[in-house]
């Protein structure tokens, strides 16, 4: 039953990750349109628009990373745990885990590097 959970599991964060994907790429379209419409205030709004972007991007590969973490965590429960192959899944699962904690790290800096650029 453990398999199954864990497959529900990857299924549940590649999901997550796309609707981050599909968020990105909605305020991508909005920052696009402001900038068309040359509005008043339009310019800070799509600045707006892009960093929301760059900070849904960056949690769509957090939750990718989180993803393949766990279908390694669920490679490794099918292998004994003295095995190469356990040790192997286990080293890829930490390191998907650092990259999603690095993504998620980049996605809180984005305010931070917006008022730098201004």
């Amino acid at each position: 039953m453990e398999g199954a959970d864990d497959v529900t599991e990857v299924s549940r964060l590649q999901d997550v990750a796309e609707l981050m994907w599909r968020t990105a790429a909605v305020h991508r379209a909005r920052a696009a349109r402001l900038v068309l419409a040359a509005e008043l205030g339009g310019e800070f709004r799509a600045r707006v628009e892009r960093g929301l972007a760059k900070v849904a991007a960056e949690h769509a590969m957090a939750f990718q990373e989180l993803a393949g973490a766990a279908e390694a965590r669920h490679s490794a429960t099918e292998r004994p745990s003295t095995s190469p192959e356990w040790n192997a899944a286990m080293h890829r699962s930490y390191a998907a885990l650092r990259r999603a904690e690095d993504h998620h790290h980049r996605a809180a800096a984005v305010p931070a590097q917006d008022e730098q650029h201004r």
